[in-house]
């Protein structure tokens, strides 16, 4: 039989996987084109950029011509500039504050920020790095091609796998004027990015639903532990005695569901809880005041309506005083529980 409690979590759970699942939901299609892509150009190369992007805002810097585009997935920055002396290691080198160059994957941190980078086989040469500083993240790709250096860089506030995954989709549209492409090998390097960055850089948003539902799931594991314990059959009770009974205890505005054990005797009626009494009834003061009825899914439950004064062994704080008490006491076999005893 379904407790109470449990009945109350399922849906608890339910609520909670919705309210997290549609957010998901809508943070999953950020990166997901509404409509045709824009093709970008930038230096030497193209890139289809999701519509849902703004139209981008050129500037320059130090050397580098710059496009900039806000969307709802962070902003992202194409940038390019001409070769100079400096070959392509030693230039990723002082951009991404190596400790040493290494084709990698490497991960370390530098300035307080974390920092992933490995080469990708990209045109003449490329790069990919991974920066993350408190809840941004930066996700970098530069490469050479036709005696220039490109960069194309994201910026978000959502370090999770599936806006790294938009990114890679990003770069695998990349052409050059020439109509190259990246080729399989691109593909394959950037799928193994994940699992070498790790989950310190962008996170899978399933687990996202696990911790609430393992929380969940852990509440309703301690719940079953203490109703066992709760409904147990105490030791030399005298009479007879059923354990695992689940009961609610129910004054105006006030309800409350425990799993207990029963003992009857020629005199008395006994609740008890984890072991020991919880509620003494004299069988003469049950007299015309028991009843059954049907609860939530047809469960059946025998129903004492008792009066004050009540015999509480524990509890008194709460159930005690002159105040009478309904007791309803949920079994499959209620004849048998009490009545015919």
């Amino acid at each position: 039989m379904l407790r109470r409690q449990t009945l109350i979590m399922l849906p608890v759970m339910a609520f909670v996987v919705l309210m997290l699942a549609i957010p998901l939901w809508l943070q999953r299609r950020a990166l997901a084109p509404s409509g045709p892509p824009h093709l970008i150009s930038f230096g030497s190369a193209t890139l289809l950029v999701p519509d849902r992007f703004s139209p981008p805002e050129r500037s320059s810097a130090g050397g580098w011509e710059r496009l900039s585009m806000g969307g709802p997935a962070g902003r992202l920055i194409l940038a390019w500039e001409p070769l100079d002396e400096r070959d392509f290691p030693q230039a990723c080198t002082r951009w991404f504050g190596l400790p040493g160059y290494a084709p990698g994957p490497l991960s370390y941190e530098k300035d307080g920020c974390r920092w992933f980078f490995k080469e990708l086989p990209l045109f003449a040469g490329g790069a990919y790095a991974l920066q993350k500083c408190g809840k941004r993240l930066r996700l970098i790709t530069c490469f050479e091609a036709d005696g220039v250096r490109h960069w194309v860089q994201l910026d978000t506030f959502r370090a999770d796998r599936d806006v790294q995954r938009g990114f890679h989709a990003l770069l695998a549209s990349l052409r050059l004027s020439d109509g190259s492409t990246p080729g399989p090998a691109l593909a394959r390097s950037l799928s193994l990015i994940p699992e070498e960055a790790g989950w310190r850089f962008a996170f899978p948003l399933e687990l996202t639903l696990l911790f609430p539902l393992g929380f969940l799931v852990l509440v309703t594991l301690i719940q079953a532990l203490v109703r066992r314990r709760s409904g147990r059959i105490p030791p030399e009770a005298p009479g007879r005695v059923q354990g695992g009974l689940e009961i609610a205890l129910i004054r105006p505005f006030q309800m409350r569901f425990m799993d207990a054990a029963l003992g009857l005797t020629g005199d008395t009626l006994t609740v008890y809880t984890f072991g020991s009494p919880l509620l003494v009834v004299p069988r003469r003061a049950l007299a015309g005041r028991i009843s059954e009825g049907r609860g939530w899914f047809g469960v059946r439950y025998v129903q004492l309506d008792l009066e004050a004064p009540l015999d509480f062994r524990k509890m008194r704080w709460q159930y005690g005083g002159n105040r009478g008490l309904r007791i309803r006491i949920y079994t499959p076999d209620p004849l048998g529980l009490m009545l015919t005893a």
